[in-house]
C-alpha cells in the first residue's frame, strides 16, 4: 500500500468532512504518532460513550470512502475516544478477541434466553429502510434479558467477533454459528 501523500491538515479537514454529519462536534486530529511510528488518527467525540472499541471505529471508518480509505487511512493508527478518555483508559477497554475463550458459555446463555428468536420477532416487525444500521434492537434486548453489564458486553463482543456490528448481522452472520455451537454440544 503506496504511503499517503496528503499533508496531516489536508488528512485532518477530509476526515471532519466525512464524519462531521454523523458525529456533529467530532474533534479530528491528525498528527505522527512516537509510540507507534504512523500517522494517528484521533477522534474526540462524546457519542462514544457507552460504544466499544470496535463500534467506534465502524461507525467513524465507514464514512470515509473505501477509496480514499484504501490511498489515505489503511496504514493509520485509529483513535476513538471520549472528550476526557486518556489512550491509555482507551486501550485498557475489552476487544471481540479477548472474549474468545468465553463465546461457548455466551452462546448457551443466550440460547437459554431465546435471544436471538426475540430479536428476530422485534426485526421482522420493521420495515427493511427504518432498519438501524447498528445494535439499537439487540442492545436493547440484551438491556432487558437480565443479565448483568459484563455478560451484556461480552455477547456484543462475541457478536462483533463473528463480524456483526448490526442488528440483522446478528442474525445473519451469528444465530446460524451460535445454534450450530449449542447443537454439537447436546
Amino acid at each position: 500500500m503506496a504511503k499517503s501523500k496528503k499533508t496531516h491538515a489536508e488528512l485532518q479537514k477530509d476526515l471532519l468532512g466525512f464524519v462531521t454529519k454523523t458525529c456533529p462536534g467530532v474533534d479530528v486530529e491528525v498528527t505522527h504518532s512516537d509510540r507507534w511510528d504512523r500517522t494517528c488518527f484521533t477522534f474526540r467525540w462524546p457519542g462514544f460513550a457507552g460504544l466499544l472499541l470496535e463500534e467506534r471505529f465502524r461507525l467513524v471508518a465507514h464514512l470515509v470512502p473505501p477509496d480514499y480509505f484504501a490511498a489515505h487511512c489503511s496504514q493509520a493508527v485509529w483513535l476513538e475516544l471520549e472528550p476526557a478518555e486518556t489512550i491509555d483508559e482507551y486501550l485498557a477497554q475489552p476487544r471481540s478477541e479477548d472474549i474468545d475463550g468465553k463465546v461457548p458459555a455466551i452462546w448457551k446463555m443466550l440460547k437459554e434466553k431465546n435471544f436471538f428468536g426475540v430479536l428476530e420477532d422485534e426485526l421482522v416487525r420493521i420495515p427493511m429502510h427504518q432498519c438501524p444500521n447498528d445494535f439499537t434492537y439487540t442492545k436493547r434486548l440484551l438491556e432487558v434479558s437480565g443479565l448483568n453489564a459484563d455478560q451484556k458486553r461480552d455477547a456484543l463482543l462475541a457478536f462483533m467477533r463473528h463480524e456483526a456490528y448490526t442488528d440483522w448481522e446478528v442474525l445473519r452472520k451469528v444465530r446460524p454459528i451460535a445454534e450450530k455451537k449449542q447443537k454439537v454440544k447436546k
